[in-house]
């Protein structure tokens, strides 16, 4: 296989994966890198292109600029992409010098394409390790194993480029073939040749899986409060109890409801109603511990779930939430207070027993007076 074929099949490769990721293009795209490597593939399909049609002594120079030029651009999309992913910045500047560095040394070199990638080893392998440093420095737990593979492609790619620069440089042919004097650049075209199917559907996989991540918690998250919805505190609870049956350790869940939260809707409006919400489901996240977490069961009610928690933690854990809500809010917005129900765990308990004796406490802090705290 000569070179220009080997060129074309990767055009095809970069071409099919362009035009699929364009088809099924959407808004999401914006935000998580995608729509920049859409662009960074198709760059890099035409740089294939214009490398797989065979060029003479006279087109030659012309050659090299767009090749070198929709190449150095390519790269430069992906690394744009995988910062914009990784929530990083770019220094634009600096990247905008390697995209003329590039293409102006393809277009001195012409013909002599041994020169060109001699020269564009090394500067693309910088970038080819911060890639590999971005994505396997902080990965998010949903995407970690396929960030970890992609950035050891990368890694592999920023130290392939420059030793077969080097490897050039010493042999001293201005011409790239893969003749009998040249078949140890074989495993190299191969090498890239994976790595471009791996980098690409890699980093589809990575925004794919992020954003199905997202959707489930966007599924298991209450709009007006950002707290956790009923979803998921059903999902948590069962945990925590089939966690508690294997361990044995206690928990304990607390129903919450503001009190004469009806008088203030009806007085106030819906707005203020879910001003006075949100600033409540605030305050009362704010009074827990790290592991503890608050829900929104519904309406003006919530739902603590303490982990590691008895009857009497619970019971005082719910007190020093009860007095961080009666503190006055900042500006216009009056201090509220507010009625708790507390249940611990008990070993023959199920997800409705718990809850029944969590609303039965809560009904009796209601019923004596509010802003108490009842066990049951």
């Amino acid at each position: 296989m000569d070179l220009h074929t080997l060129f074309l099949g990767q055009t095809c490769l970069l071409a099919a994966t362009s035009a699929m990721l364009w088809i099924s293009r959407s808004d999401a795209d914006r935000g998580n890198g995608m729509r920049l490597w859409r662009y960074a593939i198709t760059s890099q399909a035409v740089a294939y292109l214009v490398l797989a049609t065979p060029a003479g002594a006279t087109s030659a120079i012309v050659t090299g600029l767009v090749a070198n030029l929709a190449g150095a651009i390519g790269v430069a999309l992906f690394f744009i992409a995988i910062r914009q992913f990784a929530g990083r910045s770019v220094d634009r500047k600096r990247l905008a010098a390697m995209v003329a560095a590039v293409t102006l040394a393809g277009a001195i070199a012409g013909e002599h394409v041994a020169w060109a990638a001699i020269f564009n080893g090394f500067a693309y392998a910088g970038y080819e390790w911060l890639n590999a440093i971005t994505l396997w420095r902080d990965p998010r737990p949903e995407t970690a194993r396929v960030q970890r593979v992609v950035a050891a492609f990368y890694f592999c790619m920023g130290l392939v480029l420059p030793l077969r620069a080097i490897a050039l440089l010493l042999i001293g042919d201005s011409r790239l073939s893969l003749d009998h004097a040249n078949l140890w650049q074989v495993p190299i075209y191969v090498f890239g040749f994976v790595y471009l199917v791996v980098t690409s559907l890699g980093f589809v996989l990575m925004c794919k899986t992020r954003a199905e991540a997202e959707t489930r918690l966007q599924a298991r998250t209450d709009d007006l409060t950002r707290l956790p919805n009923r979803r998921a505190l059903d999902e948590e609870i069962g945990h925590a109890l089939s966690a508690a049956r294997r361990s044995g350790r206690p928990f304990a869940i607390v129903m919450v409801d503001v009190d004469r939260f009806k008088f203030i809707n009806d007085t106030h409006g819906h707005a203020v109603g879910d001003a006075t919400l949100a600033a409540f489901s605030a305050r009362l996240a704010g009074a827990l511990r790290e592991p503890d977490r608050a829900f929104r069961y519904g309406g003006e009610e919530f739902c603590l779930l303490l982990c590691e928690t008895d009857a009497p933690g619970a019971r005082t854990l719910a007190e020093r939430a009860r007095e961080q809500i009666n503190q006055p809010f900042d500006g216009t917005m009056r201090a509220l207070t507010a009625s708790f129900g507390v249940t611990a765990w008990q070993p023959d308990d199920t997800f409705d027993t718990l809850l029944r004796r969590a609303d039965r406490a809560l009904y009796s802090a209601k019923n004596g007076g509010r802003n108490r705290v009842e066990m049951a």
